[in-house]
C-alpha cells in the first residue's frame, strides 16, 4: 500500500514496534484522522494562480501512489518550484525511493473530489484531506493538511552543507515533516563509498524534550558505491518545534561507527 503494509506506520512505511491492523495505518504520514465526506457534486478547487483541476488531481493522485517518479513528475509539471507544494512532493518521493530500496512495491490509494480540495480513504473513518490550496501563475504552492498548513509542517534542509567523510561517507540531510498526530520524520540522504553503511535509529532534541527514534530505519543498509534516501522517524513528537537537533548513529560496515548530528533550524549552506 503506499500509505501503509503491515509492517509500517504509514504513507513511507513508518515502522512501528508492535502489531497494528494495516487499515489503522494509513495515514499517520499525512495526517490524523478526519471522517470521509464529500460526494460526486464536489465543487472545484478555485482561486488565483491555480492550475487546472485535472493537473491538481494529478498532483495527489502522485502522492498517493507510493511511487517516486510519479511525485518527482508532478512536483515538476504542477507544483511551483520552490514551494512547500514542491518540496512536500520532493518528501514523498525521496521516502517512496527508500521504502522501494527496502523492498517495498507501491499500491496506489484512490484520490476523491471534494468542495474546494481531494481526500483520500482506506475506511470510513480513516481519510486524509487536502483544501484551501493557493496557486501563483498556474502552479500549485501551498495547502491545507486537514486543518494544518503544509508550509508549518514541513521543513526544507536540502541546503544545509552534508555531513561526510571522504571516502566513507556522506549524509544529506533533505526534509523533515511533523505529522499531524504526533510523528516526526526526518529524510537524509545516505552516500557509501567503499563500504556498506547501517543508519540506525536517532533521537531528536528540541528544548528541553528528547524524543528517541523509532528502532527500524528503512532501508536499514546502504550498500557500498551507492546511494540512498534513509527516513528516520519519531513516533513521540506531538506538539514539537521544528527547530530541534537530529542525531543518529551510521556504522560503516564492521568496522566502527559514527555519529551524525544536524539542526533542522540551522542556517542554509552558503
Amino acid at each position: 500500500m503506499p500509505f501503509a503494509d503491515a509492517r509500517h506506520d504509514a504513507r513511507v512505511r513508518l515502522r512501528v514496534p508492535v502489531p497494528v491492523p494495516v487499515l489503522a495505518l494509513l495515514l499517520s504520514l499525512l495526517l490524523s484522522l478526519a471522517a470521509c465526506g464529500g460526494g460526486n457534486d464536489a465543487k472545484p478547487a478555485t482561486g488565483p494562480g491555480l492550475p487546472s483541476q485535472a493537473a491538481l488531481k494529478s498532483y495527489f493522485e502522485a502522492i498517493a501512489s507510493g511511487d517516486a517518479d510519479q511525485a518527482a513528475k508532478a512536483q515538476a509539471d504542477v507544483a511551483a518550484a520552490g514551494s512547500p507544494a514542491a518540496g512536500y512532493a520532493a518528501y514523498f518521493g525521496a521516502a517512496d525511493e527508500a521504502d522501494a530500496n527496502d523492498g517495498g512495491e507501491p499500491d496506489p490509494v484512490d484520490i476523491e473530489e471534494i468542495d474546494g480540495g481531494f481526500k483520500a480513504c482506506v475506511a470510513a473513518d480513516q481519510c486524509v484531506t487536502w483544501t484551501h490550496l493557493e496557486g501563483k501563475d498556474g502552479r500549485l504552492t501551498d495547502f491545507n493538511i486537514g486543518s494544518l498548513r503544509l508550509s508549518d509542517t514541513l521543513v526544507d534542509l536540502t541546503a544545509q552543507a552534508p555531513i561526510e567523510s571522504p571516502g566513507l561517507y556522506k549524509v544529506q540531510p533533505e526534509w523533515a515533516y511533523l505529522v499531524p498526530n504526533g510523528i516526526l520524520n526526518v529524510v537524509v540522504s545516505v552516500t557509501a563509498s567503499d563500504i556498506a553503511l547501517s543508519p540506525k535509529a536517532g533521537t531528536y532534541i528540541e528544548a528541553d524534550r528528547i524524543i528517541k527514534g523509532d528502532k527500524d530505519v528503512y532501508p536499514d543498509t546502504v550498500d557500498a558505491d551507492s546511494s540512498s534516501p534513509v527516513v528516520l522517524s519519531f513516533l513521540k513528537a506531538k506538539g514539537v518545534k521544528l527547530d530541534g537537533q537530529v542525531t543518529f548513529d551510521l556504522e560503516l560496515g564492521d568496522q566502527s561507527t559514527e555519529s551524525i548530528g544536524f539542526g533542522l533550524a540551522d542556517p542554509a549552506a552558503s
